[in-house]
């Protein structure tokens, strides 16, 4: 277990926490290009001949280092004044290092250091990269790979592009630079030669291009996933929300601001003219946000709240300045960019550590994503429609992704994607119902009707819209109009779940599918908990249960730290419930 301290989100809590070994052998280190027990080698000699062999950019080299043990944090910090500055945790007891100067032999074994590794070429690129099997989408001239790299934190930016020019390599973009990502067009010869380099900790053939995630074939699935109550007035037993003040983004193909649904409400930052023929971006903000002005019956989940629109990945890319500037509490995201793929499917790549990043840099923002349409794929030997979920953004760990359920028999859509992801987390977390969803299209007051996970999450993040109305409400009095943190929103949503298929979490449903009366009851009496937990002896946490309670449903969830960019595994911290 990393002996950070993390957020720990529960709801309905009675538990203890401990932590627990990695699995298989104790050393094993665990990359996306295979796994080895690396030899003891924490020696003068040795180090002496790391230093004088290893690369260096700016004085500072990459390695891996492996202990015993999980250094604590004291050690961390003497290893930073040694000129060793560990960066991110690699199963098993390992950290990514960049080194600055000849380690301290004595030093290194006062903490507990076993090995010191510098990685191959193959070791810090994605393993069919390293084969040379260039997708098609990063072959754009030929005899060259359009690729992402990432950089260690130790370098700044403008060490490692300074680096790349003087090398004579081409950078095409440096949008995600904030995220240490950049953009490249690489000879394929030099492939080998770019990986090595010290301020580069892994190569990635670049993502495809977005797509929606949607198909055409009338129910609205409030009834089903309990919005209904929520929205209905006070008077008839209902809470009255209708998502008032919450801004949510909708990353998207189109502008929605034609549709009279929208008036007032959006503030449209995609491309001008960007309005494809089929209009899923207003179709998907319909669900969300649409306010039934030309059809009552079509509003959506939140119909009083505002939307931030943007050009797909766009959306969560500028989210620190639309958090700033807006106040965006949520993302919607119904698109994917490898969508029929076996070989992609399930992939923790550079999106995947975005993703997690901007959790834990931006705690008051819930991205929402659609799992993904490829539940006709049969990727062996999963049986069919399984380890199906889209690579990247899907595959995050700290973002929600959303399976599709039908709306009459709750049963799951045939072409829904399903887990489980690469590395075996749960995928989707939680169902909701977007089969059949009549909405707002793209000319005039026109409405169609679509399918797919594309219409099941913005129906997830209009019902979480609601739930932060809510919070906020509840707050203190008078309210402050603080926001819930991410991790608790989808806490609740996950935890409220009705079990839907195989009895408990599953790969087709996650937790089930959305309920988000429970989840509002979890937030109105307060059936969570929110905590720290460091290495050490069990956290126990005490709730009182009635007497006859039928049912006792109980949840542990944290976000979780970036994954290392060179390991198969993803989860950093291990933690347990019992």
């Amino acid at each position: 277990m990393r002996p950070n301290p993390v957020p720990l989100i529960a709801a309905l809590l009675f538990l203890s926490l401990s932590s627990k070994a990695q699995d298989g052998s104790r050393y094993s280190l665990l990359l996306n290009s295979g796994s080895f027990v690396p030899a003891e080698n924490i020696s003068k000699e040795k180090i002496n001949e790391f230093s004088q062999k290893a690369a260096t950019v700016s004085g500072k080299s990459f390695a891996v280092i492996q202990f015993e043990q999980i250094p604590t944090e004291q050690q961390k910090q003497q290893l930073k004044l040694q000129g060793v500055d560990l960066l991110d945790y690699l199963p098993n007891y390992a950290y990514t290092a960049v080194i600055t100067g000849v380690p301290d032999e004595t030093f290194l074994r006062q903490v507990k250091a076993r090995a010191l590794i510098e990685l191959s070429a193959h070791q810090k690129m994605q393993p069919a990269l390293a084969a040379g099997n260039f997708p098609a989408r990063a072959v754009k001239v030929a005899g060259t790979a359009d690729v992402w790299i990432s950089f260690p934190r130790s370098f700044s930016f403008t060490e490692v592009s300074n680096e790349l020019r003087k090398r004579n390599f081409d950078i095409l973009s440096t949008d995600l630079k904030d995220y240490r990502i950049m953009a490249m067009r690489v000879s394929v010869q030099r492939l080998g030669e770019l990986a090595l380099l010290p301020c580069i900790e892994y190569v990635q053939a670049v993502p495809g291009e977005d797509v929606p995630l949607s198909f055409f074939w009338t129910n609205w699935g409030k009834d089903g996933m309990r919005v209904s109550l929520l929205n209905a007035p006070v008077s008839q037993g209902g809470k009255n929300l209708k998502g008032s003040g919450v801004v949510i983004g909708i990353g998207d193909d189109s502008d929605p601001q034609p549709h009279p649904d929208f008036t007032g409400r959006i503030t449209s930052r995609a491309a001008t003219g960007y309005f494809p023929p089929y209009g899923h971006g207003v179709h998907v903000s319909g669900i969300a946000a649409g306010a039934g002005i030309v059809n009552e019956v079509r509003t959506g989940f939140a119909p009083k709240s505002s939307i931030v629109s943007q050009v797909f990945s766009n959306i969560f890319t500028n989210a620190p300045a639309y958090v700033s500037d807006y106040g965006m509490v949520i993302t919607n995201n119904s698109y994917g960019n490898i969508v029929n793929d076996c070989s992609n499917f399930g992939v923790y790549d550079l999106y995947s550590r975005v993703l997690d990043q901007q959790a834990f840099d931006l705690p008051e923002l819930q991205n929402i994503f659609a799992a993904g349409n490829s539940g006709w794929s049969v990727c062996q030997p999963f049986p069919d429609s399984f380890r199906t979920v889209l690579s990247g953004y899907q595959s995050a760990k700290n973002v929600l992704s959303v399976g599709n359920a039908r709306p009459n028999d709750r049963r799951i859509f045939s072409r829904s994607s399903r887990g489980p992801v690469r590395d075996g987390r749960l995928k989707p977390e939680i169902t909701g119902i977007g089969a059949f969803i009549t909405a707002p299209g793209p000319y005039g007051s026109y409405y169609y009707e679509n399918t797919g996970t594309s219409m099941a999450s913005p129906a997830i993040a209009g019902g979480m819209a609601l739930l932060i109305e809510r919070y906020r409400q509840l707050d203190i009095i008078p309210p402050t109009g603080e926001n819930p943190r991410n991790g608790l929103m989808k806490a609740l949503v996950c935890n409220s779940g009705e079990d839907s298929g195989i009895p408990g979490p599953d790969y087709s449903f996650g937790f089930g599918t959305a309920n988000f009366w429970r989840a509002l009851d979890m937030l109105e009496n307060n059936r969570y908990d929110v905590g720290n937990i460091f290495p050490g002896p069990p956290e126990t946490i005490v709730v009182s249960v009635p007497a006859g309670l039928a049912e006792l449903k109980v949840m542990l969830y944290w976000n979780d730290p970036p994954a290392a960019a060179v390991s198969t595994q993803t989860l950093v911290n291990n933690l347990d419930l019992e």
